[in-house]
């Protein structure tokens, strides 16, 4: 072979070579033109998609404004001051999005990774705003709705207040009657009910004449209040007579319980005299005579009585001396004593949690912090006892249940009082109440009617009720 043929040769692999090459790099770079323009095209519809959305978010926001504008003309500004701040949260997530999209757009070059992010935060903002307004959308239906049905609630209201009414003679007559069997510390929680239903119905009374004035003169908004007003002062009636009616049968089930508990002290007693002088001295013997005492307390046939106050008294006393004696008894005799005592202290506990549930729920009464808390830890309580497989344990459990849902049910009547000379727990404003914790009382005499004020506030139709000054006994 010359070396032309070798010339040849090499020209040729080299021209292939380049060739090859040339063919390689230009799908190299048509592949990563055509990853270029696919990723520019997912950059542009997430654009066109955070662009849609910051429109039809922005152009929603501007009509819910009108429509914000609107219900404040029709309904007023405090019933619909909840509102606003809607609509402003929503602004504030628009106005961020938009932000973000001015800095998309502006003569600040993007990397890739930012335009991405800020795309999907746009997207993620205006769907923040659109849950704003939709709430506002659910907020002005519903003031509405309540206002158009204005009418028919005053109508309501009339005939409920009639048919409560015819409740009140016999609640009187009812605690006339209670007064010859239980002490007046015992009525004390249901003694003013009557009274305090008379009140309020008649307040309702006032309220629906106000309300259809305020409707004459196109008040939407004050009318709903005072509507709402009336009804609440039936609710509270009827609660409060209900309660009077109740009241007996939940004595009846106090005295019950309060004589299971006597003859079980008295057995306890008997079984602590027992002991050996020497195991009794100190702790053992008071607590023997503090029990002996609170026995010795209890009203005789036909006095007047307080059960809730006896069954509370013996308790304590009779736990003080289970307490006291519990080291000093053998662990079987104990045992087979507390199987016996588990079935009465468990429904002891279930009736006071039952009861003192009954004095912070039914009536939504403005009960604090601390009633709330004892309930708590007596269902915790309570929920342990019946749980646990050691009787002596689980009486105990029971017990101190029993003892937290009584003193729960005492602070709630505290709290409903002193609710009555200021700052409800619930954020509202009662005028002066009385009450008194107790067994299984779901109702009081204590007065609710401020709570009805304080719940509506009605402005200016207080002007259309008159002189409220003969309240100020509640």
């Amino acid at each position: 072979m010359d070396a032309g043929q070798v010339v040849g040769i090499v020209t040729g692999v080299v021209i292939a070579a380049v060739v090859v090459v040339a063919v390689v790099a230009a799908r190299l770079r048509r592949r990563r033109k055509e990853r270029e323009r696919a990723a520019e095209a997912e950059l542009e519809q997430l654009g066109t998609v955070a662009g849609s959305a910051l429109v039809r978010a922005d152009e929603r926001a501007r009509l819910a404004e009108d429509e914000l504008s609107f219900a404040v003309a029709e309904l007023g500004e405090r019933d619909t001051a909840d509102l606003a701040p809607l609509h402003r949260r929503a602004r504030e997530r628009l106005g961020e999005a938009f932000h973000l999209h001015q800095l998309l757009h502006d003569h600040v070059p993007d990397t890739e990774a930012q335009r991405r992010e800020w795309f999907a935060r746009i997207a993620d903002l205006c769907r923040s705003a659109d849950g704003f307004l939709d709430e506002l959308d659910a907020g002005l239906r519903e003031r509405r709705s309540a206002v158009r049905a204005t009418p028919d609630v005053v109508d309501g209201v009339d005939s409920e207040v009639e048919r409560v009414r015819k409740g009140v003679a016999g609640a009187h007559d009812d605690v006339a009657r209670l007064r010859q069997a239980y002490s007046e510390n015992a009525l004390r929680p249901v003694a003013d009910n009557p009274e305090q239903a008379e009140r309020l119905l008649e307040f309702a009374t006032r309220s629906t004449a106000a309300a259809r004035r305020r409707l004459a003169a196109q008040q939407a908004g004050e009318a709903s209040a005072a509507a709402r007003a009336a009804q609440d002062s039936v609710r509270r009636a009827e609660g409060l007579l209900a309660a009077v009616a109740d009241f007996e049968s939940e004595a009846l089930r106090a005295e019950s319980a309060l004589g299971a508990m006597v003859a079980e002290s008295r057995t306890e007693l008997a079984e602590a005299r027992a002991l050996p002088a020497p195991q009794r001295e100190g702790r053992v013997d008071t607590a023997i005579a503090a029990l002996e005492d609170s026995l010795a307390a209890l009203p005789g046939p036909g006095e007047p009585a307080d059960p809730v106050a006896s069954l509370s008294r013996v308790r304590q006393a009779n736990t003080a001396l289970d307490d006291a004696v519990a080291d000093r008894v053998q662990h079987d005799a104990r045992q087979r004593r507390m199987k016996a005592q588990l079935a009465p202290a468990l429904d002891d506990a279930e009736r006071q949690v039952a009861s003192a549930r009954g004095v912070i729920d039914d009536y939504r009464a403005p009960a604090g912090p601390d009633a709330r808390t004892r309930l708590a830890e007596a269902e915790r309580e309570l929920t342990a006892a019946r749980a646990d497989d050691d009787p002596e344990r689980a009486v105990a459990a029971a017990r101190r249940a029993a003892a937290l849902a009584a003193e729960a049910a005492t602070l709630a009547h505290r709290d409903i009082a002193r609710g009555g000379h200021g700052q409800r727990w619930d954020g509202g404003w009662n005028g002066p109440q009385g009450g008194r914790g107790g067994y299984g009382r779901r109702g009081s005499g204590s007065d609710v009617f401020g709570a009805v004020l304080g719940g509506m506030v009605l402005g200016g139709i207080l002007d259309d009720l008159g002189d409220l000054g003969d309240f100020g006994d509640f």
